[in-house]
């Protein structure tokens, strides 16, 4: 199983959470399930979303994508606070 890690700071949290939502279709098609929408306890204006996924060619191929950026200026992304970490799960543990 693998993971996307995105972290991105906002200036408004409901801006940028219905910028998020309206995402969802297109989250589904590229098979991105949501496991965590969270802030950060230390600086609560920073969003720190975990998606689980099985074809990370796929997502890659799909990320960024326009229609992501332009949620991004809708949701108030702040410039050069975009993070994104693909991550793969230890099987060993």
């Amino acid at each position: 199983m693998a993971y996307l890690l995105i972290r991105q700071k906002f200036a408004d949290y409901a801006r940028w959470r219905e910028a998020f939502d309206s995402l969802g279709e297109q989250r589904a098609a590229l098979g991105l399930e949501t496991v965590a929408v969270t802030r950060n306890m230390a600086d609560p204006a920073e969003a720190v979303v975990l998606f689980r996924f099985d074809d990370v060619e796929q997502v890659r191929k799909h990320f960024p994508s326009p229609a992501l950026e332009e949620a991004w200026r809708r949701g108030g992304v702040i410039e050069g606070t975009n993070q994104a970490t693909f991550l793969q799960e230890d099987v060993t543990l």
